[in-house]
């Protein structure tokens, strides 16, 4: 007799439909192919590549703009902006597909490629307007990996404290290539010249292509999980997404503009594009403040830049904590957090001493995005599912809006106040407050209530 209760969540109706698997057909690989592992895996490399290829730019571009085309701050905060107009471009385009078309694998290959071949063009670029046409391309190639990514991880896990571990695991690898990219955009630039940089970020994004090319298509693995679940007899563990018949599949699909509508969903966007702002506005102008206060070279620069991420390898034990802690109060904390260590960084008289404000300034991103990502994710099951293409396309678009924003105002005050008035003068504290007393006076959504 079986130890297993009857009425365990698992075997159900829907369940007893899924069709069998002869397992011993597949081998290792193929099986690796559709397993959890190897999403997080494919998940890891395209974060960790589009990221290593963003931050490998962050100390040379304004070097570029500065001393080979002679351009000022202003100009170098409108080519960092043009990242986030690029990303706000193709985002929507991207999840929409993804949802509609029932694919994810297709717009990832593509982000990929698309990735390699603009970063290749990078390096031929001789004028300001090459530069700003191949990061507005970077930028697009981005919206499309970013978005696809966090949506397959819903797909596949579900919503609660699992997934927001995975995310924040997600995000860990993520960090290591901002990380690494100042590090080795500032080596390979001091010595070996211009194009070297965007040579081996172009050899990069051909390895997360073909990663983004051995998976089979996560959105299509649900009939799989299922029979994985039962041959392993997983009872207490059943997939996640087999609670909520997704939406693509009904004769009312929910939409990107009913997220749109929901301020549930607009609020978590809009703490996001404060948030991706703040640490947007520091890209352009913090480099020149140490080449120019400190006469640190690109190798210097890049290493003082790493500060602001090491603390985002927290983020799987912050994405695990903040289903128990509360994940819209964690994002609270953490922009009071940001707005009192952002004007601090202007503070230190040595190069060395800005990683300690740079630290305490870089643990507000785990803080903020990591609970952000779940919590989208279990207001769209609750409006129903089947669009956490769409609703992660926002998350995208929000935090792109606040990268456009971020990088211009930043350059305008750094022309008019140096760098030590600039983040005392952009207080996202002061942002916040302006939609969070908006959001207290709203109704607040309540399953009970339905």
């Amino acid at each position: 007799m079986s130890t297993f209760p009857e009425d365990t969540p698992l075997i159900t109706a829907e369940a007893e439909d899924v069709p069998e698997f002869d397992f011993s057909k597949y081998s290792r690989f193929a099986i690796f192919r559709r397993s959890k592992t190897a999403v997080i895996c494919v998940a890891s490399i395209a974060l960790f590549t589009d990221m290593l290829v963003y931050g490998i730019i962050v100390p040379i571009l304004p070097l570029i703009v500065k001393e080979r085309l002679g351009m000022d701050s202003t100009s170098t905060g409108l080519l960092f902006g043009c990242y986030a107009l690029g990303l706000l471009l193709s985002t929507p385009i991207c999840a929409v597909f993804s949802d509609r078309c029932h694919t994810r694998k297709i717009p990832m290959i593509i982000g990929m490629a698309g990735l390699g071949i603009c970063t290749l063009f990078f390096s031929i670029s001789n004028t300001f307007w090459q530069l700003m046409l191949a990061r507005v391309a970077q930028g697009a190639a981005g919206g499309a990996s970013w978005t696809v990514t966090l949506a397959m991880l819903a797909d596949r896990f579900g919503t609660g404290p699992k997934l927001g571990v995975v995310m924040g695991t997600v995000l860990s690898a993520n960090t290591v290539g901002f990380i690494a990219g100042p590090v080795i955009g500032g080596i390979l630039y001091q010595y070996w010249g211009y194009s070297s940089p965007f040579i081996f970020c172009s050899i990069l994004s051909l390895v997360g292509f073909l990663a983004a090319c051995t998976i089979v298509d996560p959105i299509n693995l649900r009939e799989w999980d299922l029979a994985i679940s039962r041959r392993n007899r997983n009872f207490e563990d059943p997939p996640d997404y087999c609670e909520v018949e997704p939406s693509y599949s009904s004769s009312n699909p929910l939409s990107i503009w009913n997220l749109i509508k929901d301020w549930e969903v607009i609020s978590i966007c809009l703490t996001l594009s404060i948030v991706a702002s703040a640490f947007s506005a520091i890209e352009p102008t913090f480099p020149i403040y140490l080449r120019e206060e400190f006469n640190a070279d690109p190798s210097e620069i890049g290493l003082v830049y790493i500060t602001v991420v090491i603390p985002t390898f927290a983020s799987p034990l912050i994405g695990y904590l903040s289903y128990y802690v509360g994940q819209r109060r964690l994002c609270g904390i953490g922009i009071l957090w940001i707005s009192v260590a952002l004007p601090l960084i202007a503070l230190p008289n040595n190069l060395w001493l800005e990683v300690i404000p740079l630290f305490f300034f870089g643990a507000t991103y785990s803080i903020i995005s990591t609970p952000s990502l779940p919590l989208l994710a279990e207001r769209v099951k609750e409006m129903g599912g089947g669009a956490y293409g769409q609703v992660y396309g926002l998350w995208n678009m929000a935090y792109s809006l606040g990268m456009f924003i971020g990088p211009a105002i930043a350059g305008v005050l750094m022309e008019y106040y140096r760098f030590f008035g600039n983040p005392f003068r952009y207080n996202p504290l002061k942002c916040f407050k302006c939609f969070n007393e908006g959001y207290s006076r709203l109704p607040q959504y309540d399953p009970e209530n339905e």
